[in-house]
């Protein structure tokens, strides 16, 4: 009969022990990389979550909350109406009043199930709800999913141990899924009521006062948003010259000309000529010249299509046409 080798036993035993050990943190290891890549793919979804519940929150915002803009979420669905701020203004607007219309058919019955105070709190809550459904999908929260007849083994208690080790870096994971709050819900005044103005076409924007006190509001809007454009741009800095700046110049040319501004293209100076032009014609001064351009491009680009504004380059442009047009009238009899 051989001899018991205690030796070889233990050393064994500590060899077997060392493998649970590295097998263990191997898959905790595992499990932390795909943790990792289970967040970035969820954050990227959560942001587009993110994304269409703002603009919806948007879209109920712009009609003035209330009772209105949760008839909205629940005819529409949250998907469609974060469709609404893709439109064009005056699409969207139309689109808003036709559902204006559908909701004050209603019978008081049925608008009495809307609340003033229920939109935003709708679309806050579908959006957690959203986030914390792809969470759980996904695998991102903590959870024990280890079973009971495996963590009672040797193997399962060494890999609960590596796992607690592990868990403060798994944690800091879970702390980072998620795409933060919804833009705060700010409704405009008056939004519920404009919806009757303006649905026919472009509104005339030095005339907006004519079309009634909630058009005016939203022409209010676009000045002060026109005079942030500008700051924010650094277009328009107090103790400077619109004109004179190159960004500015820059950013006007590649407004008006074709291939814009750059190597290759229109220079600076090739803009600061053309307004000189301009000014020339229109008797306004290069600086009014292209502040007129910059609105006309931002109230297009914000408002798209809603006011009809018309810029010096606009009358320069058409006072241009008719000249061409009546050089190319044939000559009458006796001139």
């Amino acid at each position: 009969m051989g001899l018991f080798n205690a030796t070889a036993f233990f050393t064994g035993v500590a060899k077997e022990g060392l493998n649970m050990f590295d097998k263990a943190e191997a898959i905790s290891e595992e499990g932390l990389a795909n943790l990792k890549i289970a967040r970035d793919e969820v954050n990227e979804e959560i942001a587009n979550i993110k994304d269409t519940h703002n603009k919806a929150m948007q879209i109920g915002d712009s009609v003035g909350g209330g009772a209105f803009a949760q008839y909205l979420v629940a005819s529409e669905g949250l998907n469609n109406l974060a469709a609404y701020a893709d439109l064009s203004l005056s699409d969207r607007t139309k689109e808003l009043a036709l559902a204006k219309s559908n909701f004050e058919k209603l019978d008081p019955e049925q608008k009495a199930i809307y609340t003033d105070g229920g939109f935003s709190e709708d679309v806050t809550s579908s959006y957690d709800r959203e986030v914390e459904a792809l969470k759980v999908k996904k695998g991102l929260v903590n959870t024990n999913n280890m079973g009971e007849a495996t963590a009672n083994t040797l193997t399962g208690k060494v890999q609960q141990m590596v796992d607690r080790q592990a868990q403060p870096r798994r944690e800091d994971i879970l702390n980072t899924v998620g795409g933060g709050q919804l833009r705060k819900s700010e409704p405009i005044e008056g939004g519920f009521e404009s919806l009757a103005a303006g649905g026919e076409g472009p509104i005339p924007y030095l005339m907006a006062g004519a079309y009634g006190t909630e058009v005016q509001k939203i022409k209010n809007t676009a000045e002060q948003g026109f005079e942030s454009f500008l700051t924010t741009n650094r277009f328009k800095q107090e103790g400077t010259n619109l004109f004179l700046e190159k960004n500015t110049l820059d950013y006007v040319g590649n407004i008006v000309f074709p291939d814009g501004v750059g190597p290759g293209a229109k220079s600076t100076q090739d803009v600061r000529d053309f307004l000189e032009v301009i000014s020339n014609e229109v008797n306004q001064s290069p600086t009014l010249v292209a502040e007129s351009i910059l609105k006309d491009y931002y109230l297009e680009q914000t408002y798209k299509g809603y006011f009809d504004y018309t810029s010096f380059y606009d009358i320069y442009l058409l006072d241009k046409a008719a000249g061409d047009l009546i050089e190319d009238l044939p000559e009458t009899e006796g001139d």
